[in-house]
């Protein structure tokens, strides 16, 4: 018996059953090997398309951008020839031009030091009170240091007055207090105990004068044209340095009666030559005359427009002041002292106008740091309007910032100036500029995209030198993912017929990219560039600065223009551009329905993957099963093969 044999019982320790289920399972689980490598795909394409789709939103914004409500090609750049003085802002509301400005003072707020304080000086308790203009606050303080109680101010009244403690020596201690508001209006007041501790603390010290001059209090004095009359003072008035000569005035037009001419006087005239008459024959004297001049008809009078009305004179100086501002609303005239004769004794005010009356009121001289009877010992600074010199007219504005005085333009003073500044409101030129680059980066960022997505050509990636790593990286996996794609084709295609066609009519100045020096070859380089040949353009931009500098509003139609006189554009570069893309971004437009297809795609791609899975599971089950068998049945045979070899003489027979 020892040389029967069954097959497979001999050699069964080297069957490796694991891995014979698992050989097989390879073979089975390649169809979802397939469908997962599809869905890689699908995803990566719908993450293209997505990326794609955001980069197509830009390049419509910013086509948008250049012909929409918004567009650069209505903002305003304001400059001014002495920034240091005034600096200039514009809105899009502002018209092109040159205006002059003399800043002759900027507005100030109440800044008020005291005199040295020891350190330890402690402020009484008491209800302390601080008014700037119409305002008052007050609060209740109970007493405490100089810290406690500046603590105190900038917390409970702090948009009326702010405190602040230099320390000026190891010892002593200045408070300065600070108006939170600027013009002539905003002066800062004490009341109560705030009174007292001002006084204490040497904020104010007696007035270099008592005396102010006021007149025409409430009353105005009206003046026809031709008229002029005299204001008297009353005495001789010295002017003190630091004081202010101010008024109001305010000029009202007058209706204009239609002229008409004096008849015209006859002239000198000849008298009739004469004659004889003899035998009834009459004989008349031959006339001698010589033309004479006709006299020509009277002229209108002369239409007079002249503000300069005010003149202060004191002992024997007169000094014409500022011309009356214009307007039918009184404006405020502010004069420093130093600007008058030293004394005062009466006002001329004479009107030659002669289709204008004038009128003036409330003139005041005073000290305007004078504070209820007392002024500003240390004033670093006091509340006053800014004054500025437009159009040979004073004008006085309570704040540094002025915008209701050209339409669209803001003025913020910083310093007086004798030398007028020079604003000037032109087109934002770089603006546009800016806006025009970044249009033509978008449109090659978004032909790059496209180029490499259609295309297997490796070289489109390695010319492309701004990509990191990272970027060319993830660029190399999508490289010809969508080669043969129609719409993408198309899509490009299009885009670079917009940028190429021609825009408006014969007798517009531009009509192509080009001639603003954007083009795919307009830095004029010879030689073949096969990166000219995929689509991307080029900006000249010496040719596009001098497009903008010459013909500005002619490169702004280019982009965008309203031919059909509805206040929309509907031709341009920028506006048929935006048109195409739109459907492409919007919702449900080409790009949402790419990514919802491919959703789809992938849904059913992932749903065949869980049935294969689960049949997956029921192959590999039933194969564990089929080789448990089949080794149980190997085991029993092996259990018979001993048995066998084990019976009484089998063995010996097989040795003999």
């Amino acid at each position: 018996m020892s040389n029967i044999t069954i097959p497979g019982i001999s050699n069964r320790q080297g069957m490796d059953t694991s891995k014979m289920i698992e050989d097989l399972m390879k073979l089975e689980r390649r169809p979802v090997e397939r469908l997962e490598r599809e869905v890689e795909t699908f995803e990566l394409q719908q993450q293209t398309w997505r990326e794609l789709g955001r980069n197509l939103s830009d390049l419509r914004d910013a086509a948008r951008r250049l012909y929409g409500f918004e567009n650069p090609f209505r903002n305003r750049l304001g400059e001014a020839s002495d920034p240091s003085v005034l600096s200039v802002s514009a809105s899009r509301q502002a018209r092109e031009g040159r205006e002059e400005i003399t800043v002759l003072q900027t507005a100030g707020r109440d800044r008020f030091a005291s005199a040295s304080i020891d350190r330890n000086y402690r402020v009484a308790p008491g209800t302390y009170q601080f008014s700037l203009g119409d305002t008052t606050r007050s609060f209740r303080f109970g007493g405490g240091s100089l810290n406690d109680f500046a603590d105190q101010v900038n917390r409970r009244v702090s948009d009326v007055v702010r405190v602040s403690i230099v320390p000026e020596t190891r010892s002593t201690r200045i408070l300065v207090f600070e108006g939170q508001g600027e013009g002539a209006e905003a002066r800062l007041s004490f009341g109560e105990a705030a009174e007292e501790l001002v006084h204490d603390i040497g904020l104010f010290a007696p007035p270099r004068s008592e005396e102010s001059v006021f007149l025409l209090e409430g009353h105005p004095l009206r003046l026809e044209p031709g008229h002029e009359e005299r204001i008297s003072l009353g005495k001789r008035f010295t002017l003190e340095p630091g004081m202010v000569l101010q008024y109001e005035a305010r000029t009202e037009e007058l209706p204009r009666e239609e002229w008409t001419p004096p008849p015209t006087p006859p002239g000198a005239e000849f008298p009739p030559p004469g004659g004889v008459t003899l035998g009834g024959i009459t004989l008349r004297n031959e006339s001698d005359r010589i033309p004479l001049p006709r006299p020509e008809p009277p002229e209108p009078p002369r239409e007079v427009k002249n503000n300069q009305a005010l003149t202060i004179i004191g002992d024997g100086d007169e000094r014409d002041l500022p011309p009356l501002p214009e307007g039918q609303q009184y404006q405020t005239v502010t004069i420093p002292a130093e600007r008058l004769p030293a004394a005062a004794q009466e006002f001329r005010f004479a009107n030659q106008n002669t289709h204008r009356a004038l009128e003036i009121k409330n003139i005041r001289i005073y000290d305007p740091n004078l504070r209820d009877g007392a002024v500003a010992a240390n004033a670093i600074e006091t509340a006053r309007d800014a004054r500025i010199l437009y159009s040979g007219v004073e004008i006085t504005r309570p704040s540094n910032e002025i915008d209701d005085l050209i339409p669209g333009v803001t003025l913020s003073l910083r310093r007086p100036s004798p030398q007028p500044v020079e604003i000037t409101v032109s087109p934002d030129r770089e603006s546009a500029k800016d806006s025009i680059i970044n249009f033509v980066g978008y449109y090659n960022q978004v032909i790059r995209d496209i180029n490499i997505y259609t295309r297997s050509d490796p070289s489109i990636i390695d010319q492309i030198d701004y990509f990191t790593p990272d970027e060319q990286e993830q660029m190399q996996k999508r490289l010809g993912l969508f080669q043969g794609d129609s719409a993408l084709n198309q899509l490009r295609t299009r885009l670079q017929t917009i940028m190429m066609d021609a825009y408006g009519g014969a007798d517009d100045a531009l009509r192509l990219l080009a001639e603003i020096g954007i083009s795919s070859n307009a830095s004029g380089r010879g030689g073949i560039d096969t990166s000219r040949m995929r689509g991307y353009l080029e900006i000249n931009e010496a040719t596009l600065d001098q497009a903008l500098e010459r013909n500005y509003t002619a490169v702004g139609r280019l982009f965008g223009r309203d031919t059909s006189g509805d206040l929309s554009a509907d031709t341009g570069v920028a506006v048929s551009l935006e048109q195409f893309v739109t459907p492409y971004v919007r919702i449900g437009g080409v790009v949402a329905g790419r990514s919802s297809s491919l959703d789809t795609r992938i849904s059913q791609a992932e749903s065949r993957i869980d049935r294969y899975n689960s049949r997956l599971e029921d192959t590999e089950q039933r194969l564990r099963r089929e080789f448990g068998r089949m080794e149980g049945a190997l085991e029993q045979l092996e259990e018979q093969s001993r048995s066998l070899d084990n019976l009484p003489g089998i063995g010996r027979g097989q040795g003999n």
